[in-house]
């Protein structure tokens, strides 16, 4: 009778057992592994907020960037160029009566340039200078602070290029050798040197983001430019681009800009500055004859095709003929039975615009009349004076020519 009860009994206590160890199995689940106590964070060995000094000695003065900005930046140079041009006013005379007066004005231009000759030959852009073609001179600050006035040799509007001297035989000036050059290779570091907004001897970095880009600016296209996105702002613009071993990538040239866009600059590349620059010096001395300028073939084209012969208007020629223009071509003769001559153009009429491009001068005339030839058709918008009676009438109107 015994064994008969004891047998359920132990059978009841195995059972309890193994249920107990089940469940201590469960309750052992990775979330409790997870709460494990974390081990103690290290003890400071500095006072809070101090950074302890680096491991050795950084020779800041040998990093690339500083080296090479210490070997180009003496031959680095800011140029303000400025012209007179007139502003007209409109004022009351001590009887109250309305009239318009003429005032000089000064309009004021900034860039940067590069000496590349210890005689004082400097490259720019051409655009730094334009407003000074009429003084032929500029403005000129080393990154001394020595100040001096250069001469306008050459500039090709074409090129954006444009070569000054500064006379001074009494100075060897420092100055970038030309034979220095870089491989322009995508993605290299390229740095800007020059005088945004005229902040003189400043320096920006990036890479070199792009090759043979165009680049579109009142109607003309330059192309074959190197992109950047070094910073390049009015002011750096005639300032040189170069690479971490000291050559020339190209000259600062323009910047794309736009509310949302950053970071897009342009510059003309070496293979286009060097062999101008390397010529514009050979005319300068003499040792070449001076090339063609594009205005002068512009001006062959207009006479061979339209039979027009044209001049820049003087603000005498203006005064004369009683016209208050701020600049135009005068029309001096028209070749008989000539597109200009059928068109009903003639002589002392003045040309203000030319297709949808406003005209000052010879060097404002469109490239595309280049590429002119029979059947071309051209739009002149012109002003004369017409006299009715006693009275003299300024008057406007446009003619379609047909290039012959």
């Amino acid at each position: 009778m015994m064994k008969i009860h004891l047998l359920p009994f132990a059978l009841l206590l195995l059972f309890s057992f193994a249920a107990n160890r089940a469940g201590q199995a469960q309750t052992a689940s990775p979330t409790n592994q997870a709460q494990a106590p974390v081990p103690p964070a290290p003890a400071l060995t500095v006072p809070h907020g101090k950074v302890p000094p680096p491991p050795g000695t950084v020779d800041i003065a040998q990093e690339p960037i500083v080296k090479i900005v210490a070997n180009v930046q003496p031959a680095v140079v800011n140029i303000n160029a400025q012209e007179t041009v007139p502003e007209y006013v409109t004022r009351y005379n001590q009887y109250f009566q309305l009239y318009r007066s003429v005032r000089p004005r000064m309009a004021p231009s900034i860039g940067s340039g590069l000496i590349i000759s210890a005689d004082g030959f400097v490259i720019t852009n051409a655009h730094v200078v334009a407003l000074a073609e009429k003084e032929k001179e500029v403005s000129i600050t080393l990154s001394s602070g020595s100040k001096y006035r250069a001469e306008i040799i050459s500039a090709d509007e074409d090129a954006d290029l444009a070569l000054l001297k500064i006379e001074d035989k009494t100075v060897q000036f420092p100055y970038f050798d030309l034979t220095y050059t870089s491989p322009n290779l995508l993605g290299e570091t390229v740095v800007a040197l020059g005088s945004p907004a005229d902040l003189q001897n400043s320096v920006s970095h990036g890479i070199l983001s792009a090759l043979h880009r165009s680049f579109t600016v009142e109607d003309h296209t330059y192309n074959n430019l190197i992109q950047t996105d070094a910073a390049i702002n009015p002011g750096n613009s005639g300032g040189p681009l170069i690479d971490l071993n000291g050559g020339l990538v190209g000259i600062n040239s323009a910047k794309l800009s736009g509310t949302a866009i950053e970071n897009i600059g342009f510059a003309i590349p070496n293979d286009i500055v060097i062999p101008w620059a390397n010529d514009a010096i050979a005319v300068a001395k003499g040792l070449k004859p001076a090339p063609v300028s594009t205005a002068a073939n512009t001006l062959d084209m207009i006479r061979q095709h339209l039979g027009l012969t044209v001049k820049v208007l003087t603000p005498d020629d203006a005064a004369q003929a009683g016209l208050q223009l701020n600049g135009g071509l005068l029309i001096i003769h028209v070749d008989e039975h000539s597109p200009a001559s059928r068109a009903g153009l003639r002589d002392k009429m003045i040309i203000v615009m030319i297709g949808n491009r406003q005209i000052t001068d010879e060097k404002s005339l469109p490239r595309e009349l280049l590429q002119m030839q029979n059947g071309t058709n051209v739009r002149l918008q012109v002003i004369f004076i017409q006299s009715v009676g006693p009275l003299t009438i300024q008057r406007g109107g446009s003619a379609m020519l047909t290039a012959r």
